[in-house]
């Protein structure tokens, strides 16, 4: 089994309708009700960047700007399963229609695109990885950021993890129930974490992507959890 040893200094999650510890609580201790009629908050993103956005670019832009006002940033990473999908089918749908696709959509339907929309809007000109590994890329984060902390054992890396639930087009894919949301972690070196994995596939898909379990357990101070994807197992301790 492989392991990654890793501090958590803070984290921040939102999601329409959930953007405190305390709401995250309410919705892990509801059974992971979403609420209803609710809007995700975009406050800290300037109204001129924030025309630009996708829904789902703000919500990661807005996590991340949130955790870097406190802290000094030395290494981002952004994971994203499906990415900008919403709007490349929307520049697909254009071009089989006949029409042009737009030249600002195009730009910002690459898989980076909220990790340099953080990086513009912040003003920092930060190292950053994109990462999209399926449905283990939550975790693939964790490692990429815990690697990159046996290194620099002074830095600290900030974790975007962001999703939303496939397009219409798609939807026979789609195997979890949840709705668009942005999770953001910062890491230092240290142990009071401990992440180990190992080829385990399992038969019982997951019901929610593995940052929102992630947060499930950490608001819930747990000290030990599993996550399971078709693939791994992947084990979490906190001491």
């Amino acid at each position: 089994m492989t392991y990654a040893n890793f501090n958590i200094i803070d984290w921040h999650a939102i999601s329409a309708g959930l953007d405190s510890k305390n709401a995250w609580l309410e919705w892990r201790e509801n059974n992971f009700t979403w609420p209803e009629n609710e809007k995700a908050p975009v406050d800290k993103i300037p109204a001129m960047a924030r025309r630009r956005m996708s829904s789902l670019s703000k919500l990661a832009v807005q996590t991340a700007l949130t955790l870097a006002e406190e802290n000094d940033i030395d290494y981002l990473v952004f994971s994203s399963r499906h990415g900008e999908l919403t709007r490349t089918v929307a520049l697909l749908e254009d071009i089989l229609n006949g029409d042009d696709a737009s030249p600002m959509a195009f730009s910002q339907s690459v898989h980076n695109t909220a990790a340099g929309l953080f990086t513009i809007t912040a003003k920092k000109a930060i190292p950053v990885t994109s990462i999209a590994a399926g449905e283990n890329t939550f975790h693939s984060a964790v490692v990429e950021a815990a690697a990159y902390l046996t290194e620099n054992q002074n830095d600290k890396v900030l974790i975007i993890d962001f999703d939303e639930p496939l397009p219409s087009h798609y939807q026979e894919f789609e195997k979890q129930n949840y709705q668009g949301y942005a999770v953001g972690l910062i890491m230092s070196a240290g142990d009071v974490f401990s992440l180990q994995w190992n080829n385990k596939p399992t038969i019982k898909p997951s019901g929610l992507p593995h940052g929102l379990q992630c947060i499930a357990n950490l608001v819930g101070s747990h000290s030990q959890w599993i996550t399971e994807s078709s693939s791994k197992q992947w084990v979490w301790n906190r001491k």
